[in-house]
């Protein structure tokens, strides 16, 4: 029996469950539509980051991304639930931080971008309350807020990966969907990520016709960059055509991590890959596998061998508990960005620029 006619099976098998899941998440965006549930909004721009599906989507370069385009404002927020920090209520994040205090993807938004303003609170209403009050910015950026329907953004922008696109997907368990896919309604615009660098415009045509029917009105294609140099702890850089015939053994901790290990199998000369669930929380007994693995990989070909990880893996395995294990190891970090197609860009810049202009605040 092949892979595929067990999957198929399994959908089956979890649809009932399916069925119920839907059924609530459908009550809940209807009382939300009736008022029984209320919205809230703010009298400044907004902007909501977020999915139907559970993850991979590639949302957090997306963010990075809006936050560097919107750089010029006079002071741009970014506020996340903190998935995965065991801290509680609101948090402002500095460079510095436990990721057990601030989660992973807040905390890398303060390291690649350290003037960028970044709390975390799992209640999203207070925490513009609490920015308002203590930073007055001028605009915020709401991180995966598709589903947090008590603050409405005054730009809802929805992603969905191409090579899983929501209207094929199906909802959990039997698939990834965290609501029915006409949830997508809501969003004032898709934007369908990792998608080849080099455009297929008549599936592109397709792909933007299908979504429309949700009632989209704005749809954007994007696909993501890896950077050509990888940054080490101490910050000795390393270009990834030295890897060619380097030993690389591929840490990842993320949702979808296939394409990332990809990339790095075409560029080095041979590759082991240590695989955890997306937001793991590491040890220092997964450091000690870790390194235990590393060298019993590397005992032929010392020089040079290296660990290359995303990130947003990083910021786990950089915890203060971790860091006199990870000083043993070469790691290094390959960064991505997000790029928007030639004839896409120019658009999706004016979209976002033009909707932040017509709703700021008189200062």
């Amino acid at each position: 029996m092949s892979k595929s006619t067990i999957f198929e099976a399994m959908r089956l098998l979890f649809y009932p469950l399916a069925l119920i899941y839907a059924i609530i998440s459908s009550l809940r965006n209807l009382f939300f539509k009736i008022g029984l549930l209320s919205e809230r909004s703010f009298h400044l721009p907004i902007i909501g980051v977020g999915n139907l599906s559970t993850g991979g989507t590639g949302k957090s370069p997306h963010v990075l991304y809006l936050s560097a385009l919107l750089n010029n404002e006079k002071q741009v927020a970014v506020l996340s639930r903190g998935y995965g920090r065991r801290s509680k209520g609101y948090r402002e994040i500095n460079v510095g931080d436990s990721v057990r205090v601030a989660g992973d993807e807040p905390l890398q938004y303060k390291t690649l971008m350290p003037h960028l303003l970044v709390a975390v609170c799992e209640n999203r209403a207070e925490g513009i309350e609490q920015l308002l009050s203590h930073h007055h910015p001028s605009l915020i950026l709401l991180d995966d807020s598709f589903q947090h329907r008590y603050v409405k953004p005054g730009l809802n922008l929805m992603i969905t990966d191409f090579n899983s696109l929501f209207y094929n997907d199906h909802i959990l368990p039997a698939g990834n969907l965290r609501e029915i896919r006409s949830g997508a309604k809501r969003a004032d615009a898709v934007i369908v990520s990792k998608t080849n660098a080099l455009p297929n415009l008549v599936e592109f045509e397709k792909i933007d016709k299908h979504i429309r029917r949700y009632g989209v009105k704005n749809v954007f294609f994007s696909y993501m960059r890896y950077c050509e140099f990888m940054d080490s702890v101490n910050g000795v850089q390393m270009k990834l055509s030295e890897l060619k015939h380097k030993k690389v053994m591929v840490v990842a901790g993320i949702a979808k991590p296939q394409p990332f290990i990809d990339f790095i199998q075409f560029h080095a000369g041979e590759v082991k890959t240590e695989l955890y669930g997306d937001h793991h929380a590491f040890t220092a007994g997964d450091l000690n596998r870790l390194t235990k693995n590393f060298d019993m990989f590397t005992a032929d070909q010392t020089e040079g061998a290296v660990i290359i990880t995303t990130r947003k893996d990083f910021m786990r395995l950089n915890s203060p508990e971790l860091a006199h294990l990870l000083k043993r190891l070469p790691v290094m970090i390959l960064d991505i960005e997000i790029c928007f197609h030639t004839f896409g860009q120019q658009a999706f810049d004016h979209y976002i620029l033009n909707y932040v202009k017509k709703n700021s605040r008189i200062r």
